[in-house]
């Protein structure tokens, strides 16, 4: 977890301190997959901001970023974004590729992927089922996890958190870039 942005000062209903620098958005900047292969492997792959192609053992793993949204129940602050990455099979990533420059984009159904980020919570998070539903253009498509998982994470993105989880999550990460 590298990528930090958008951060505000928000007074916390559960420990009524003031919460400050709280992240709005967190998330790495390719999938966790792309530093377990060594650079050679590396030379042969392809990463931009928004999807990652990685050769592994004679096939090839296709990664688009995306949005997993938690809402957060205090209104000044909004939504607390994952930016994480989702693994994609080959159809998925053509229709992708197919739509990626059109205006109407928005559109086109929802496509199944799994998490390919590993997020800071009790349970594991890689291979949770997501539905990938892209967006208007310049806009990173939206992540919506199983409405029927019984993980955390989609709990969160169901009923919300508050500004204390956010800062507790934040906190977790700049441990983990930390260490």
């Amino acid at each position: 977890m590298a990528r930090l942005t958008g951060s505000s000062n928000l007074e916390c209903k559960v420990c009524h301190r003031v919460h400050r620098n709280v992240a709005t958005l967190l998330g790495p900047r390719a999938p966790d997959d792309w530093l377990r292969v060594n650079p050679g492997e590396r030379l042969e792959a392809e990463l931009t901001p928004d999807v990652c192609i990685l050769p592994c053992n004679g096939s090839t793993r296709l990664f688009l970023r995306g949005h997993l949204q938690l809402p957060v129940d205090e209104t000044d602050f909004g939504t607390f974004v994952w930016s994480v990455w989702v693994e994609l099979d080959e159809l998925s990533m053509s229709e992708v590729a197919r739509v990626w420059s059109d205006p109407n984009r928005a559109a086109v159904a929802p496509l199944l992927g799994r998490l390919a980020t590993e997020l800071p919570y009790e349970q594991p998070t890689r291979g949770l089922s997501v539905t990938v539903h892209t967006r208007d253009l310049g806009q990173v498509p939206i992540l919506m996890l199983s409405p029927g998982s019984h993980h955390s994470i989609a709990w969160e993105q169901r009923e919300g958190i508050g500004v204390h989880r956010v800062a507790e999550l934040a906190g977790l990460v700049r441990h983990r870039i930390d260490e």
